[in-house]
């Protein structure tokens, strides 16, 4: 701080803890269902990431070592994505800033899906759209996992993140699930992958940042350049009574 450690001032006594019963979160319906909405978004970018050598091989008709030599440049990308939502989510707002990361990695996996047999001279059109759509979801992913942890009061933040990011991970098992049966695999344990449901499955993937897109612009609230105590005075506000008729 540059300044002589004499002139601290040091209080006189330690703040008073401030304890709050786990139920208590549930006087907050709107924080967790914005928490996990946005949370959830994760489903798509989990289940593409599990099938995403696989996908490579049949459509761009690959070796799964030339397959995964092309997801390494797909992961450095979403490593560049991540810094992307970290310094926008600060430039915009977390709701804005989520949601535009959300609408382009909808955009781009529904694209995937459509243009997966396009090419635009020799560069397939299928792996340009899931380096963007990897650039766009770990954008997002950057911006959720902050934001689910602000929406309530700081008494409650802990335990709050802790059940939304549980029911978060959900995704991390109907993610590929939900892409397993689209995409026309009957075998659960040695499942097979055909192209028959490609527009499905990622149409599917899309879905979910939608789902996330509405959670940040109808559910949830800015948190951007407030305090945890300003945070926690808004969050802590009754809700204003509508007046009756008459």
């Amino acid at each position: 701080m540059q300044i002589e450690p004499e002139a601290i001032v040091l209080p006189t006594s330690l703040p008073r803890r401030q304890d709050a019963a786990w139920l208590e979160m549930f006087k907050y319906p709107r924080s967790i269902a914005a928490g996990a909405l946005v949370g959830l978004s994760q489903t798509g970018a989990v289940g593409l990431g599990l099938w995403m050598v696989t996908l490579l091989v049949m459509v761009l008709q690959v070796t799964p070592a030339g397959a995964s030599f092309l997801v390494i440049w797909i992961s450095v990308v979403q490593i560049a994505g991540r810094g992307f939502g970290s310094w926008i989510t600060d430039q915009i707002g977390r709701r804005f800033a989520g949601a535009l990361c959300c609408v382009l990695a909808a955009m781009t996996s529904s694209l995937a899906g459509y243009l997966h047999a396009s090419y635009i001279g020799a560069v397939p059109m299928f792996f340009v759209l899931l380096l963007l759509q990897g650039f766009f979801g770990n954008g997002n992913s950057a911006i959720s996992y902050p934001y689910m942890a602000e929406m309530r009061p700081g008494a409650l933040r802990a335990s709050g993140f802790g059940l939304v990011y549980g029911i978060s991970n959900l995704g991390k098992f109907i993610g590929p699930a939900g892409l397993a049966v689209i995409i026309g695999a009957s075998n659960y344990v040695s499942p097979k992958a055909t192209l028959a449901g490609i527009v499905p499955g990622f149409n599917y993937f899309a879905v979910w940042y939608v789902l996330a897109l509405a959670a940040y612009l109808m559910i949830g609230i800015e948190t951007r350049g407030r305090t945890i105590e300003e945070l926690d005075a808004v969050l802590g506000r009754p809700k204003p009574i509508a007046a009756r008729p008459g």
